[in-house]
């Protein structure tokens, strides 16, 4: 599920049961209202724990809105969580004593920062930079260790993050946003068509970038299916399952891996 308006987007998973931060994602799809600022923090997924989560999440979205004067208010912040589950997320911390903090720390120089801080297990910051012939440029920035294989509700993504597998488990917290800063036109089928295909560059760059930080990660492996006589989509399934095989997968952790049948 997801929404767009002419500055922003959002794609959420296509899960039965979202925990909150994609609950509160899905209520901004009423307002319409485009997105002006993410908020994410790491350490405590906000999921499974006792109390109210969304409300939880909501409180930080807004002193967020609060502390940066947005003119969206609440509705214009996405939350996003990352962590470990079953803990209590100390809203009531984060959003008095945090969030001040954080403001006041942000600068225009770099994401790398960012990429960084939003690291758990991780053992490196994902940031990817693109630049377009006119100007402006794609900056990307991703986490994820974990709990990886993405189904998002959408095939724009189908090239790149719906694409990988680290573990075979899709996380209930899986969001992909963009925004924009509105400071450049992006007029004409050549700049349009040459903006789509940076930005799939960079999403399947942050998605390689995932796959090779993976939990446990040994060895990499990339399956290309060609002339396939049905679907894309039905494609998409056989490259999940050889990919997610253990037939495959056990014999690959060896040096020299032996496929007998």
């Amino acid at each position: 599920m997801g929404y767009r308006t002419d500055s922003s987007a959002y794609i959420s998973p296509m899960i039965q049961f979202p925990r909150s931060p994609i609950v509160v994602e899905r209520s901004r799809h009423a307002s319409r209202k485009p997105i002006q600022t993410i908020v994410i923090n790491n350490n405590v997924s906000i999921v499974g724990a006792a109390g109210d989560d969304v409300a939880n999440a909501e409180k930080i979205c807004a002193a967020v809105a609060k502390a940066l004067n947005l003119q969206g208010g609440t509705e214009s912040v996405i939350p996003s969580s990352t962590g470990v589950m079953g803990w209590r997320l100390p809203s009531k911390e984060l959003a008095e004593d945090v969030v001040p903090k954080a403001i006041e720390a942000l600068h225009l120089e770099s994401a790398f920062g960012a990429a960084r801080e939003i690291m758990t297990t991780d053992r490196y910051p994902k940031l990817r930079i693109e630049t377009l012939s006119n100007g402006p440029r794609i900056v990307g920035i991703a986490k994820g260790a974990g709990m990886v294989e993405p189904n998002m509700a959408t095939m724009l993504l189908n090239g790149s993050f719906n694409s990988i597998s680290v573990d075979s488990d899709e996380s209930t917290s899986d969001t992909a946003v963009i925004v924009s800063s509105n400071k450049f036109e992006m007029e004409g089928d050549e700049i349009i068509s040459e903006f789509q295909s940076v930005l799939h560059d960079v999403g399947t760059g942050l998605a390689a970038d995932l796959v090779r930080n993976g939990d446990g990660t040994g060895h990499i492996m990339k399956f290309t299916i060609d002339n396939f006589p049905v679907t894309d989509h039905e494609a998409g399934c056989l490259g999940q399952h050889v990919v997610n095989s253990p037939l495959l997968n056990v014999p690959f952790l060896e040096t020299t891996p032996i496929l007998d049948d």
